[in-house]
This record gives C-alpha cells, sequence and structure tokens, in this order.
C-alpha cells in the first residue's frame, strides 16, 4: 500500500491491493508512511526489529479482541449486510437459548467457575478475560455444535485449539508452536475466505488484531509460553495497591512505606514456612 501510494498508482488499484490484504492504511508501529518516518525517526530500530521488539500480550489480543469479535459475528450483534450475513449468524431464539444453557449450568459447577457461565446474551458487555477463556476452552465447544454451519464451527474451533496451547501454565515446544501456527494460519485463511470475502463494504470485519495472530509463532519463538508476557500478575498487583494508600495528603509516600511493610512481611512469612 505504502508504495502503491508512493508510485502514485490510481485509486483503484489501491483499492483492488485493500480487497486482496484487508489492510486499509498505514500503521505507526508496523507500516509506517513516509511522514510517519520523518516525524518519528527514534522508532526506526522498531521498524527493523519488527513485532518482537514489542511482544503482544495474548490474553489482550485473542480473550478480549477476537474472541469476543466471533461471539458478534455469530450472534449478529456485528452486521454488515444483513441479508448477506444470515448464513453464519444465529437466530436471536438461538441465541437466547444458549445464554439460559449457560445460566443452568451455572448450578453444576463450583462457585469459582459459575462466573464464567453468565447469560452471554446479556453479560457479553461485562466479560473480561477468564470468561472469554472459558468460552473458547470450554463451553463454547459445545454451546456452537450443530447451531452454525459446520464450516464456521471448524474456523471456531481451529482457534480453540490453537488457544489450549497458546494458554497453557506450561512449557512450549517447537511442535506446540508448529500446532499453534497451523490452526492459526487455518483460522485466518477461512475467516478471511467466509467472513470478509474480499469485499470493499466489509472492511470493517478486517481488523488489525485478526492480522495480528500472524505474529504469535515468532512472539513464541523469541519469548516463549504466552503467559511470559501477559498482564494478569501485573493487574493482579494494581488491584492492591489502591488499599495500601491511606493518605490523601501524601500518596506517594504512604504506598512506598505500606508496599515496603508488606514485602518484608512476606519476606519473614516464606522464611519462617521454609
Amino acid at each position: 500500500m505504502e508504495d502503491a501510494r508512493a508510485k502514485g498508482r490510481s485509486v483503484a488499484y489501491q483499492t483492488r491491493l485493500q480487497q486482496k490484504n484487508g489492510v486499509k492504511g498505514y500503521c505507526l508501529f508496523f507500516a509506517p508512511s513516509p511522514a510517519m518516518r520523518t516525524a518519528y525517526p527514534h522508532l526506526k530500530h522498531l521498524w527493523t526489529m519488527g513485532p518482537t521488539a514489542a511482544p503482544y500480550d495474548t490474553m489482550h489480543l485473542v480473550l478480549l479482541s477476537i474472541v469476543p469479535h466471533l461471539w458478534k459475528l455469530f450472534a449478529g450483534v456485528k452486521l454488515v449486510n444483513n441479508k448477506k450475513d444470515k448464513h453464519y449468524f444465529l437466530p436471536k431464539a438461538t441465541v437466547a437459548l444458549i445464554g439460559q444453557e449457560l445460566r443452568e449450568a451455572r448450578q453444576t459447577v463450583p462457585l469459582a467457575q459459575a462466573i464464567s457461565l453468565r447469560n452471554i446474551d446479556f453479560h457479553q458487555r461485562s466479560f473480561k478475560a477468564v470468561h472469554w477463556m472459558h468460552f473458547i476452552l470450554c463451553s463454547g465447544e459445545a454451546l456452537l455444535a450443530s447451531r452454525i454451519p459446520s464450516v464456521f464451527y471448524k474456523i471456531f474451533m481451529a482457534l480453540s485449539r490453537a488457544c489450549r496451547l497458546l494458554f497453557r501454565p506450561r512449557g512450549v515446544s517447537e511442535a506446540d508452536i508448529q500446532s499453534t501456527d497451523n490452526d492459526l494460519m487455518y483460522f485466518l485463511a477461512n475467516y478471511y475466505d467466509k467472513t470478509y470475502r474480499g469485499s470493499v463494504e466489509r472492511l470493517p470485519l478486517c481488523l488489525s488484531t485478526i492480522t495480528s495472530l500472524l505474529d504469535i509463532a515468532p512472539l513464541l519463538r523469541a519469548c516463549r509460553p504466552a503467559w511470559v508476557v501477559w498482564q494478569f500478575p501485573m493487574e493482579r498487583k494494581f488491584g492492591t495497591l489502591g488499599k495500601l494508600i491511606r493518605s490523601s495528603s501524601r500518596p506517594h509516600a504512604t504506598l512506598v512505606k505500606n508496599v515496603t511493610r508488606k514485602c518484608k512481611a512476606d519476606l519473614i512469612t516464606a522464611f519462617g514456612q521454609q
């Protein structure tokens, strides 16, 4: 796209490139324009290093962007053309039934898991990463079976298989990385073929986050398991800091003091237990 603009190619030619690649414009970190390159020369080393310069948090990439996006498509929440979209989204009655089945399943599992089984028809906007993880790894496989066309179910299951390797709490081998990459490639190829369909009017479905799945395998090879760079631990830590600020006039000083005291107490406790 950058070369086409620089060479003065026609708008029709640029439009065909957009349809083929699903890219509408420049990106500061991955495909900067000449003006961006002039304005941000200090980012040059990042452009040469590629995505491993700043590894994605796969929790946010997959669980808070792509999986909710798939559900919106299947549930008919995100429509581009109502007549042409009907073959892959669920009827409203089926969506309501899925929500009811999730709600009834809450009584059959431990309380710690029950929060992930809220009615997805009503509560999808308040779903957090852990709830979407439960959907892509556990409940979605059963809830969508025989309710969406098989080709779209296979697309969903390819992402599910990739996530089962991506989010497991142990190391990742080269075979695991290759298997994850194969499933993500299948997901991407069929998503663009069956959902995006190379249409200009459907460019809103061609999200940059979908394309970012191509970088997951290289990131796994460079940074190892996905949990090494995700934000769960930091978010959990941030959640505890608010209670340690006990002075409105001197928030920073009291925070440092109480964090230090808490760390010392944790060290003493750990030493005593050993």
